[in-house]
């Protein structure tokens, strides 16, 4: 039987790259996220030191390191980039908390990408996100590559609302967190 972890959850911003929690989660942001959809480690080092609106946190559940949540405040809505929990803790809870706490303390509009649902674990992914009040939004977006180099990879958009500006926010995500990525 796994052990439930009920310690509550909060969230550390990571605003120095060398901080210490950067070596545990460093191996989970590699691991959980495919090359495409992440940035490098040295590029990532530069957006967590460089960028004001972009937020790489922490999850704490208790005193043990849980996972991160990264996030960019775009004036008047925010880009959910990251979320994972180490594997060992996952189905604990830990995860449902963290967006609970997303929802509190990130109000107004919040969106994020998601593989589409032609596989197995991607279409957990967007049940997962469907339970805790996000809609899909955009079927046809298609993600920039953080590297330049890529073509654009095809995801979709959700959301916890339906903004009625969202390709304006669409353009702001792509201008803010994917323009000039390689020169940050």
């Amino acid at each position: 039987m796994k052990k439930e972890n009920r310690g509550e959850i909060t969230f550390r911003r990571i605003t120095d790259p060398l901080a210490a929690p950067m070596t545990s989660l460093l191996p989970l942001y590699t691991s959980a996220f495919p090359p495409v959809e992440r940035r490098d480690a040295g590029q990532l080092a530069r957006v967590i030191a460089r960028r004001e609106a972009f937020f790489f946190n922490a999850i704490w559940s208790g005193e043990e390191l849980s996972g991160l949540f990264a996030y960019w405040r775009l004036r008047d809505f925010y880009y959910l980039e990251h979320l994972a929990i180490f594997a060992p803790l996952r189905g604990q809870g830990i995860g449902h908390r963290a967006l609970s706490l997303i929802a509190d303390l990130l109000p107004g509009t919040r969106l994020l990408e998601v593989e589409p649902p032609d596989a197995p674990l991607p279409a957990r992914r967007v049940a997962y996100y469907r339970r805790h009040g996000y809609e899909v939004l955009d079927k046809a977006y298609a993600q920039p590559p953080y590297d330049g180099r890529r073509p654009p990879f095809p995801l979709w958009i959700m959301g916890n609302c339906r903004p009625p500006r969202l390709s304006e926010h669409l353009a702001r995500v792509k201008q803010e967190v994917y323009a000039d990525n390689e020169n940050i």
